[in-house]
């Protein structure tokens, strides 16, 4: 039980991302320039802090499951999902949301930048 108390960080942040994701929003044309715009860094910065929190929870847990390369992919692979889920479901269900593919971008970009910095600086080997 007390190891699952470590995933709550990583939780609370993916809801705050979900209210984030599915409140109002705006139509614009999507441009590759576009990757540019601070609403792309947003996308970048919630996920690499995303990943970040699932990686020390998976340390956390069990050390030892990020000593391998499988976990780290795993983190990355689910933050990302997660992030073309919201572009889905901000298509399907939301007014005035939309699907962008930039944004699925910054938010791989933002997930393996996560990961990265992740094992760089806060990765202690046990």
């Amino acid at each position: 039980m007390r190891k699952a108390l470590y995933y709550l960080p990583f939780i609370a942040w993916s809801a705050i991302i979900l209210v984030l994701s599915t409140g109002p929003g705006i139509d614009l044309p999507e441009r590759w320039v576009d990757l540019v715009a601070p609403d792309k860094w947003a996308h970048a910065f919630v996920y690499a802090v995303m990943t970040g929190l699932l990686l020390w929870a998976f340390q956390k847990s069990g050390g030892s499951l990020l000593s391998n390369s499988g976990s780290w992919i795993l983190a990355i692979f689910v933050c990302s999902a997660y992030g073309v889920g919201m572009e889905w479901i901000q298509e399907r269900f939301f007014p005035n949301r939309y699907f962008e593919y930039l944004d699925i971008l910054a938010n791989i970009i933002g997930s393996l930048l996560g990961a990265y910095l992740y094992k760089r600086f806060l990765f202690i080997k046990t």
